[in-house]
């Protein structure tokens, strides 16, 4: 991995240690910098999870990618910065117990010098910050534990708590992830494959793009706009940082959760 132009494509410092201050800064870099997208999904482009791959379209072609994309490979940097990082497959987990599939998401656990992380730059923009590993709140995101299984809940603007990703602590290797990388692209039942996504956070809030609609929280207070496709394509390179070679093909909305 070319860790210099890593760290230059999200506008980092090379820490002196492996620390959680260090980490955090990292983090929040890396989702201030690197979107949460699909636009390969909508332009015919296969997604590759080969980390040769994924360092050609995110370091040097400045795009993003979804969970398994970003987590996989902001994995491979902190742990060439000495963190100790563990990939762990999620699953979504109802109130009443209902298990969503294996592998449906991509989270890190990782351990710095002097402290222990939930990380997630690959989680639609919505993690500023790693996330102290253990139970308890932790600014907008609750942390539970019960029987070897884990999971979060994160506070809306409304002040409501909406239960996240759950997961066991059982290694993965990134390749693990392919049969599930595969069916998010292609499976008609895929939230990906009916929904153009783009998500990146900012200083003051977050700015996100679906399906031809633009929203930006700033400061708490919400504003949207539906776009044109030209609209939409400039917006894409001049908020996002998302240049494309060539055109998405408009598919029937799906109603997705972003």
């Amino acid at each position: 991995m070319d860790v210099a132009a890593y760290l230059t494509r999200i506008g980092a410092a090379r820490p002196a240690a492996p620390t959680s201050s260090s980490l955090t800064a990292l983090h929040r870099a890396h989702v201030r910098s690197v979107p949460f997208e699909d636009y390969d999904i909508h332009t015919g482009v296969t997604i590759s999870l080969e980390p040769d791959a994924l360092e050609r379209k995110i370091v040097h072609r400045r795009r993003g990618g979804y969970c398994y994309e970003l987590n996989g490979l902001f994995g491979t940097l902190l742990r060439e910065l000495g963190f100790a990082v563990t990939l762990v497959a999620a699953f979504s987990l109802d109130d009443d117990g209902a298990r969503g599939p294996d592998l449906d998401h991509l989270r890190l656990l990782v351990d710095a010098v002097d402290g222990s992380w939930i990380v997630d730059v690959g989680n639609g923009a919505r993690w500023p910050e790693p996330v102290p590993r253990r139970p308890g709140v932790h600014g907008r995101v609750q942390v539970y534990s019960d029987g070897g299984v884990w999971w979060t809940t994160e506070r809306r603007g409304d002040g409501r708590w909406e239960r996240g990703w759950a997961w066991t602590p059982q290694p993965q290797d990134l390749a693990d992830f392919a049969e599930r990388n595969r069916y998010q692209q292609y499976d008609p039942g895929s939230d990906f494959v009916g929904r153009r996504f783009a998500a990146l956070a900012t200083p003051t809030g977050r700015i996100s793009l679906v399906n031809g609609v633009f929203s930006e929280l700033a400061h708490g207070t919400r504003t949207e706009r539906e776009l044109s496709p030209a609209e939409e394509w400039a917006l894409l390179a001049d908020r996002f940082g998302i240049v494309l070679d060539r055109p998405w093909a408009e598919r029937v909305p799906q109603l997705a959760s972003c």
